[in-house]
């Protein structure tokens, strides 16, 4: 069944699948015409008091909204690609996780861009909400179950403490902690990326699962970033630039976060769908390296490769 945002919203809690708070000071939101306001009686001084609605969606960010490409050729990629993704890797990760109440497994993507994997997830029977505070939500609008999506940052997280069995994001975490959309970090990457993790540990249950994908900061190159489309030439990517991050990164954020479990590197199998280099004979050409190397990550027999320098991508799985 489709479930749709109420055209006028009345004086009510927002509709959404699970509680949203304010992201500050996580009390009541209550809708008044085309205005979200906190509850009257939070005494926090940084609290804005009141959020809007932006084409229909709640507006919770706080801080700056990140300025990303939201052209309509990148959308329609980025549209394949999750979908690829959601069915041949989402959805077999996340139905091997159980809940201990046998119910629908409840579901954070954080960063879900064009919202598509929410569409997706929620129709293969998870209990999926999604966030994002990129330009990427212009087209939210498409989308089918459109009260499960809003407008949020993800070091400001309006949901309540374990309220999520799973927490996931994909090439979310190069993009904090940087001088705008560039590979440049801040002072305080280091700062903004843990507050991320600890918003993300702190809203998953305990022995819940938390995962994270991103390019390999170890690979010697960096195929997803900073080549426009049509391109097949990658940048030189550095070890040593933090503007990516290793399956070690990803250990130390989240043990600083509180995560007591471990972070492992996953199998990125059915990960990518090379949707883009299809389309063109010289795309494919380029792209069997590549898949080679995809391949190296897929098998069991290479496990011990998954975090190497050989491998492009990494998938890491942080138990709460």
């Amino acid at each position: 069944m489709n479930d749709h945002r109420p055209a006028q919203p009345s004086h009510n809690a927002i509709d959404f699948p699970v509680r949203v708070g304010c992201p500050l000071c996580r009390r009541d939101l209550h809708v008044e015409s085309d205005r979200i306001l906190c509850d009257p009686s939070c005494e926090r001084s940084d609290c804005p008091r009141a959020f809007d609605l932006e084409d229909g969606f709640p507006n919770l960010i706080i801080g700056e909204r990140f300025e990303d490409d939201s052209s309509d050729e990148l959308l329609g990629g980025e549209e394949n690609n999750s979908s690829y993704t959601v069915n041949n890797y989402w959805v077999p990760r996340f139905s091997e996780v159980r809940t201990a109440s046998g119910q629908k497994l409840r579901v954070l993507s954080l960063g879900c861009g064009a919202g598509m994997e929410i569409d997706m997830l929620r129709d293969a029977g998870f209990d999926a909400v999604g966030i994002d505070n990129g330009n990427r939500t212009r087209v939210w609008s498409r989308r089918t179950h459109k009260n499960a999506l809003l407008m949020a940052n993800g070091m400001h997280l309006p949901f309540d403490d374990e309220t999520f069995d799973v927490a996931f994001c994909g090439c979310v975490f190069p993009h904090v902690g940087v001088v705008g959309d560039s590979f440049k970090v801040s002072d305080r990457y280091w700062q903004d990326r843990l507050a991320v993790a600890s918003e993300m540990t702190r809203v998953v249950k305990r022995g819940g699962s938390i995962f994270v994908s991103s390019p390999n900061r170890l690979f010697p190159v960096d195929l997803f970033h900073g080549r426009p489309i049509g391109s097949y030439k990658p940048p030189i990517n550095p070890p040593w630039r933090p503007f990516l991050l290793s399956r070690r990164d990803y250990a130390r954020l989240f043990k600083e976060a509180g995560c007591q479990g471990p972070a492992k590197a996953m199998s990125i199998k059915g990960y990518w769908g090379f949707c883009r280099t299809r389309t063109s004979l010289l795309g494919r050409l380029m792209s069997i390296p590549v898949k080679t190397l995809f391949a190296l990550g897929s098998s069991g027999a290479t496990s011990f490769l998954r975090s190497s320098p050989l491998l492009p991508w990494i998938v890491v799985r942080i138990t709460r």
